[in-house]
């Protein structure tokens, strides 16, 4: 009776243990919170209940590392070329509100430009949530409508084919705006005989006097 109970107070502990993240305290891979996350070093995967393997979780990272470039834009300040910046973390149970949350808490990442986000997958009913500054090119309904493409890998437990998928997909739907060269248009303007014989002529008298 006694070791029954001590293993469902173990079970509890466990539970709460692996479920009392919060905004405030969900470790961040890019300000020491690393080890907890599941990596060696800083970087852009949060996977605090080692649910992927240290390759995927690296895969994911490379591929968050590649998405800045690949979002890059070809506006005239630096803010406008600035490519995105994004993160991918693992909760037990998120919402849409905690993706919102959290990207908000951790938005220092980018204060000047706003081109940060986030990709929070909820394990409790696999799914996936995005969250992007306002300021980023990322559109929000292009971004849920990729995600949702993915259902199926997410529902069946392939997270990193869905993750690396969505990330491809929205840096492709991404349409660089791309500095404008504003060409001065030929003359169209068109003279007659006459006037052109006149206009020979006073050339001639200009050229004798």
């Amino acid at each position: 009776m006694l070791r029954a109970i001590i293993l469902s107070l173990a079970t509890v502990f466990v539970l709460c243990t692996e479920s009392d993240y919060t905004v405030e305290t969900y470790p961040n891979p890019k300000r020491g919170g690393y080890k907890e996350c599941g990596l060696r070093s800083s970087g852009l995967v949060c996977d605090p209940y080692e649910t992927l393997s240290e390759s995927e979780r690296y895969r994911i990272n490379n591929q968050l590392i590649n998405f800045v470039t690949k979002t890059e834009e070809g506006g005239n300040t630096f803010c406008s070329k600035k490519g995105t910046d994004a993160m991918f973390v693992i909760m037990n149970k998120a919402s849409q509100e905690f993706a919102d949350n959290l990207r908000k808490h951790w938005s220092t990442i980018d204060t000047q430009c706003g081109r940060f986000g986030l990709l929070v997958l909820s394990l409790d009913d696999r799914q996936i949530f995005g969250s992007f500054d306002e300021r980023s090119p990322i559109n929000m309904a292009q971004l849920q409508a990729i995600i949702a493409t993915e259902e199926n890998h997410i529902k069946t437990g392939a997270y990193t084919t869905a993750v690396t998928n969505i990330l491809k997909e929205v840096a492709a739907s991404m349409t660089p705006q791309k500095g404008v060269t504003t060409t001065t248009p030929a003359s169209s303007t068109k003279y007659s005989p006459a006037q052109l014989s006149v206009c020979s002529f006073l050339a001639a008298l200009l050229y004798f006097f």
